[in-house]
């Protein structure tokens, strides 16, 4: 048996892997006779009431465990993280080849995981996947599944991402949609390239896969100043947005007579960009490519009008200072001046240019500590700062740049905090923390 298994890193006391004899660093190589790879297979294959363990114990030797898990306790054990798995494509608009040299490494993994598009939504490209990997896939019923298509003409998606074979794409999709795994496709949009004549194409084979195939969200192409990327293809305008926006939309139209939904879903940059107000939550149907900035702006102005008409007003007087990216700065500023109208507080809201990556970067995620520092420094912030959630990283909490919202009250001498994750926390911190 091939030893590439799961290493346990902690068992819970009194568990059922702690009565089967189960220690840190023991390797789960097999279940039931089945590999387990990593994580997602664990718990796939630990749903049955009574399994066998293939073990390598810490020692070297290898064991076999039978375990009762009739219970419905669970193993009860934490294993390592798995290794993600790294893109071999070349992508034209590729954002990790965009990065400047000291941008915080972690973002420097170039990824195309199936398990992190399946747990966190991540996008992949189904380039990089062997044949056993799609019957996993479909074994373990990881679904949805996001993907980036980009274009359905196979050699302008070669060109795209890239590569020098041609990608089976459609027999991939197919296979994948036939197992019951459904796809949220993804369109980087790029100005000569695979607009226009090419948008509609991949857009109408993309539904021709419906409901297999759930949605499709086109965003923009974004150019840092960084990379071959910026000299090599055309920006996106405020003209561009404003004609991607009228040749989707009677497409939209077309799709909700037939399926009762959009299917086919711009950015919410085409809008702001395209000077374009931003269509109702209705358009959006439910949200399901939000993570894509995909009803970002409709969500965060619903939800805050809602919370605004149930909270009542803050203990304290609230004076302080608001910050984010220039494309979202507009309807911060409106819903600070809401606050201070209801609340009579005093609440301003200040864009933050990207020098860091460069000013044609506009989303909030992608500023860094140096950005906020520029843009805040020598003002008269108020009593505290609040940042953008999505400005700082999951994991450690530190912006692109390596520095902390810690770093950036120490040198502008106010409490930073971060807006929290949903509405519900941002209010919770203007009511109650503040």
């Amino acid at each position: 048996m091939a030893r590439n298994g799961i290493r346990i890193r902690r068992v819970d006391p009194g568990s059922p892997a702690f009565t089967a004899g189960l220690v840190p660093g023991d390797e789960i190589l097999a279940i039931n006779g089945r590999p387990v790879p990593d994580e997602l297979a664990l718990k796939f294959y630990l749903a049955e009431d009574v399994i066998e363990l293939a073990v390598l114990k810490a020692g070297g030797a290898e064991e076999r465990l039978q375990v009762d898990l009739s219970d419905g306790r669970g193993l009860g054990i934490e294993v390592d993280d798995f290794r993600t798995r790294t893109c071999n494509n070349d992508c034209l608009f590729c954002f990790i080849n965009q990065l400047p040299p000291l941008v915080r490494k972690e973002l420097k993994v170039k990824d195309d995981d199936y398990r992190l598009s399946f747990l966190h939504g991540n996008y992949i490209t189904l380039t990089n996947l062997p044949e056993r990997e799609l019957d996993r896939i479909v074994e373990q019923a990881l679904s949805p599944l996001y993907v980036s298509v980009h274009a359905t003409d196979a050699d302008l998606r070669t060109v795209i991402l890239g590569r020098k074979k041609v990608d089976d794409l459609a027999r991939k999709l197919r296979k994948l949609i036939d197992g019951g795994i459904r796809i949220h496709a993804q369109i980087v949009l790029m100005p000569k390239v695979n607009d226009g004549s090419h948008l509609a194409r991949t857009v109408f084979e993309l539904y021709s896969y419906h409901p297999g195939v759930s949605s499709v969200a086109i965003v923009p192409l974004g150019l840092s100043d960084y990379g071959e990327a910026r000299r090599r293809l055309t920006p996106v305008t405020p003209d561009f947005c404003r004609e991607v926006i009228r040749q989707v939309a009677p497409w939209q139209r077309q799709f909700r007579r037939e399926t009762g939904r959009g299917f086919a879903y711009l950015a919410d940059e085409f809008y702001i960009q395209g000077g374009m107000p931003i269509p109702g939550a209705g358009y959006y149907d439910d949200f399901a490519q939000i993570e894509d900035g995909i009803g970002m702006v409709r969500s965060f102005a619903d939800e805050f009008a809602v919370n605004l008409a149930r909270r009542r007003k803050s203990r304290a007087h609230l004076r302080g200072t608001l910050a984010t990216g220039g494309l979202f700065h507009p309807f911060l500023q409106e819903c600070a001046d809401q606050i201070n109208r209801k609340w009579g507080s005093d609440l301003k809201a200040v864009a933050v240019e990207n020098h860091f990556m460069g000013k044609d970067i506009t989303v909030a995620g992608l500023l860094a500590g140096g950005d906020f520092l520029d843009a805040l420094a020598g003002r008269e912030l108020g009593d505290f700062v609040i940042i953008p959630n999505e400005s700082v990283s999951r994991i450690g909490g530190i912006f692109v740049d390596d520095r902390s919202p810690e770093d950036l009250a120490r040198l502008l001498a106010k409490p930073v905090f971060l807006s929290g994750r949903t509405m519900k926390d941002f209010f919770h911190l203007l009511c109650e923390r503040l």
